[in-house]
């Protein structure tokens, strides 16, 4: 499972980062090309809001699983013995679970939906259906995320591990410096 995650977390981060070069790189030849040729890249805008963000942003979610950078509420957890975090913890993960696989649902149906219309960016010709894809995907990835982090817990009794690791996780408020 660790393998898994830290394979996943490269992919990730691999594929984010690319995706925001490429982007970089295309902004910066559409304003090159329209400052000294006069000839702007057709579609530039629309590239960049309906393909390049939407896949930085939406892969940013499971990375941000991945490596337990969420915002979290531990103040029930924290003072809690270990057995009561973790039950506390498996249930978060099973709601996490949930409601990642709602939104996956609403997305896919969504996606279905604009691929039949066959939608486009606003009033260009770009089309932007098969995007919406991505939104499922990443929902279904992040709530197989939320069911792996349950089962660890049950497994190892500590809702606290690193998922590439396998070791407690380290919190940046502990080894903070001022």
């Amino acid at each position: 499972m660790f393998t898994f995650n830290r394979v996943l977390d490269r992919w990730l981060t691999v594929t984010t980062a690319a995706a925001v070069i490429v982007m970089m790189l295309h902004i910066v030849t559409h304003a090159l090309a329209r400052s000294l040729f006069d000839a702007p890249i057709y579609g530039t805008n629309e590239i960049v809001e309906y393909w390049y963000l939407p896949i930085v942003a939406l892969l940013g979610i499971p990375a941000a699983q991945l490596q337990k950078e969420h915002i979290t509420l531990t103040m029930a957890i924290e003072r809690a013995r270990p057995a009561t975090a973790a039950v506390f913890t498996i249930f978060a993960c099973i709601l996490g679970a949930l409601v990642s696989l709602a939104f996956a649902w609403f997305g896919f149906m969504k996606a279905l939906e604009n691929m039949t219309t066959g939608s486009t960016a606003d009033v260009s010709d770009i089309i932007t259906w098969p995007v919406y894809f991505l939104v499922p995907i990443v929902f279904v990835l992040l709530a197989a995320l939320y069911v792996l982090d349950a089962v660890l817990i049950v497994r190892t009794s500590e809702p606290e591990l690193d998922r590439a690791t396998g070791q407690p996780a380290e919190h940046d408020a502990d080894t903070r410096t001022y």
